[in-house]
């Protein structure tokens, strides 16, 4: 997912398989792109992150900033630098190129006036976002169990970008279900509610929920498809 500021700045929430196509398709440079927010290192959330490296190092060697749960330096270490697997991007200069932050219970400004904080997870390592803007602010789960620790970080956040995998009937995992989600959502009271990360078992039955969560919560509720845009 794409969060692009009114200043300009653009931040990646996530790199799993197929953004930098999608990012191709919406004409959005990806030398443009200088902050990228991992929640945690599973594959489908950090699949396209080396080869959005390597086409910074080709393209221009702009430094950017890579923000990510414990054990995140390392992983990019052994896929960047650890000449056994991915070595010769060492020779590409990639590794020079990234500046990696790990982060766990932390409060940072990303620039004057926008303040990152990140929350640990019931997920695998796992850790949530909370980006406050002078206008508006985003907290964004990432995968995750319902937790009172992400509840505490977006409570009266604007927009509320939470996963959504599947009906509580059909729950697997450390994962939150719709009907949790529409008792996180009460609780924390954002303007918009954003539907991620939504398996095939949730999506037979997508319409049925928007409509119960619209009638429930009383807010704004979105479930984007590929290269949807909301503007707030």
């Amino acid at each position: 997912m794409l969060l692009e500021a009114n200043n300009g700045l653009r931040i990646l929430l996530d790199m799993g398989p197929g953004v930098l196509e999608k990012l191709r398709r919406i004409g959005v440079d990806p030398g443009s792109i200088s902050i990228i927010l991992i929640t945690h290192l599973h594959l489908d959330h950090v699949s396209d992150l080396l080869p959005f490296i390597k086409l910074k190092a080709l393209s221009g060697r702009r430094l950017f900033r890579v923000f990510g749960p414990r054990g995140i330096g390392e992983m990019l270490d052994l896929l960047v630098s650890d000449r056994r697997l991915f070595g010769y991007l060492s020779d590409l200069g990639c590794r020079d190129i990234v500046e990696i932050h790990e982060v766990w219970d932390d409060v940072l400004e990303l620039e004057p006036g926008i303040i990152l904080r990140s929350k640990p997870v019931e997920h695998f390592n796992g850790v949530a976002y909370r980006i406050d803007l002078p206008s508006t602010s985003i907290t964004y789960s990432g995968d995750t169990a319902p937790d009172p620790r992400l509840i505490e970080l977006a409570r009266g956040t604007s927009i509320l970008i939470h996963e959504c995998s599947f009906p509580a009937d059909r729950l697997k995992g450390k994962h939150t279900s719709a009907e949790d989600l529409m008792r996180i959502a009460s609780e924390v009271g954002p303007r918009i509610l954003v539907l991620t990360h939504i398996y095939p078992e949730m999506e037979e039955r997508l319409q049925e929920y928007l409509e119960r969560f619209g009638k429930k919560l009383g807010m704004v509720v979105y479930a984007p498809r590929d290269l949807d845009t909301i503007e707030v």
